[in-house]
């Protein structure tokens, strides 16, 4: 009777860890309670909204507090030409998070007394415009001035060409760099985001190790136990990948292959999954595999503008740690907040450079953390005071209006949010657009929630050629304007920036 109920007993322990380890694949982990199931559903809303406004096809999100619980999530669809659903293992190109394991590789180096981080970078690597002056740590801090080769139109006719060009090589992003000293700007003068600053340090572990930065990347990545990410060698992203796509004018298009690690290197080859994404979270913002001081070092930050603050390869985003990563086809971000030791992990397999489709794992991040966390991120819309959503027909009229540069700014419907400093801005986004010959229809209008909205637009281009893009409103005393953001963009090639952008 005793060894019936021991088995029994046994058996019901063995089914119970088999759920809680079910549990844990779909919503966090066995050592945190799950979310609450109203707040799940509050993520979900807003996943999804973004899903549809900004036509991902996909998407993994994931949240991690020892007290509100865990979650994650698999939406929509990983093979858009199979039909195969997202599943939260699938792999993503993680772009920019790249930079956050070169930076703990080279502060590595510093903590075992092989580099220091006021070593100038002719040390390791010459040639470089500057590269006296330089030191490693201007080049994790964005400060050090290095002209970035991914803007260079040479890059830009490989990296935009459909298909893409090929025989990038990575040495190619040194040869471009040194040939324009013309464009090098003096070191620790002004924060700004380079990734050719990290495509040199890559340079540097490998000068200093003998090794790869890619096998010295992949190292670290095991020692943090992260067992899904990798710098790859080649192209391939591994399975269950999730494709990734763009649009090529008014057409998704696989671009899944199409950024070899020769493209950014140390700056941004890897691949990881939303659950290494969820655990490295942490361990990032916290500074395992360092010093107490060289983690101090890290986390001295300087402005980027727009609220946002860098580190040594780390983002400070109003008290949020970590980093967001885009790349054809794909888009990342991971965020720790320490007051509430919470980690938000996000990943989407739509991402388009410019301004057909910018929107991506950023705006999902920055939702959910407003969402829970509602006082650590910063609010653009009024939230209290949203008005009705409009429907895509009377939105258009509107639109049609603002965007006509004949017509008065001070007549017209929709405004800018921010334009008192301005009353004209709207006209020179009117302009910017007759200028170039493109007209605008609304397809679609999603309310995003927070006193947001997004329209889905095609834009018809001067050659005849159409594409989708998407327009931000937000909530401003009772009526929706256009988001200052997507204004300003839209008119940043001007010569004298509009005050209300400044």
């Amino acid at each position: 009777m005793i060894e019936n109920i021991r088995r029994h007993r046994t058996a019901l322990i063995v089914l119970l860890a088999a759920l809680v380890a079910s549990c844990a694949t779909v919503h966090g982990t066995a050592t945190e309670p799950q979310l609450r199931t109203d707040l799940a559903a509050k993520i979900d809303t807003i996943v999804q909204a973004r899903l549809d406004a900004f036509l991902i096809p996909g998407a993994v999100v994931a949240v991690s507090d020892p007290e509100r619980g865990s979650y994650i999530h698999a939406y929509g669809t990983a093979d858009v030409e199979t039909g195969r659903a997202s599943a939260v293992d699938d792999h993503f190109r993680i772009g920019s998070i790249t930079k956050t394991f070169t930076a703990t590789a080279v502060l590595r180096l510093a903590d075992e007394g092989k580099l220091t981080l006021d070593d100038s970078l002719s040390k390791f690597v010459d040639g470089v415009p500057n590269g006296d002056a330089i030191t490693l740590r201007n080049l994790l801090g964005m400060r050090g001035g290095v002209y970035d080769y991914t803007s260079d139109p040479e890059f830009a006719e490989h990296y935009f060409a459909d298909p893409q060009t090929p025989g990038w090589k990575a040495t190619d992003g040194l040869r471009i760099i040194r040939a324009h000293p013309d464009k090098a700007t003096a070191p620790d003068k002004a924060t700004v985001y380079n990734n050719a600053e990290y495509y040199l340090l890559g340079l540097v572990i490998e000068k200093v190790t003998g090794t790869p930065a890619r096998d010295v990347i992949n190292d670290l990545m095991a020692d943090l136990g992260l067992k899904n990410s990798s710098y790859p060698a080649g192209s391939a992203v591994p399975a269950p990948a999730s494709h990734g796509y763009k649009y090529v004018y008014d057409v998704q298009t696989d671009v899944t292959a199409s950024t070899p690690p020769s493209e950014f290197t140390a700056a941004g080859a890897a691949i990881s999954t939303v659950g290494d994404l969820l655990k490295y979270g942490k361990l990032l913002a916290t500074g395992t595999l360092l010093k107490p001081e060289t983690h101090a070092a890290r986390t001295q930050f300087t402005s980027l503008g727009e609220g946002a603050d860098y580190g040594l390869g780390l983002f400070d985003m109003s008290g949020w740690l970590g980093h967001g990563g885009d790349v054809l086809g794909y888009s990342t971000a991971v965020y720790y907040l320490p007051e509430h030791d919470a980690t938000i992990a996000v990943a989407v397999n739509r991402y388009d450079p410019g301004l057909t489709l910018p929107e991506g794992a950023d705006s999902i991040f920055r939702a959910i953390a407003e969402e829970l966390y509602a006082d650590s991120m910063p609010r653009e819309g009024d939230s209290v005071t949203s008005p009705p959503t409009p429907d895509a027909v009377s939105l258009n009229a509107d639109l049609q209006e603002a965007l006509d540069p004949t017509i008065a700014a001070r007549t017209k419907t929709l405004r800018v949010k921010g334009d008192e400093k301005d009353p004209e801005l709207i006209t020179q986004v009117a302009n910017a657009f007759a200028d170039a010959q493109q007209t605008v229809q609304v397809d679609r209008v999603t309310d995003l929630g927070g006193g947001r909205l997004a329209a889905t637009v095609t834009v018809a281009l001067a050659d005849g050629h159409k594409t989708p893009s998407v327009i931000g409103f937000v909530a401003d005393d009772g009526e929706w304007k256009i988001s200052q953001g997507w204004a300003c963009y839209i008119t940043s090639a001007q010569a004298t920036p509009s005050p209300a952008c400044v």
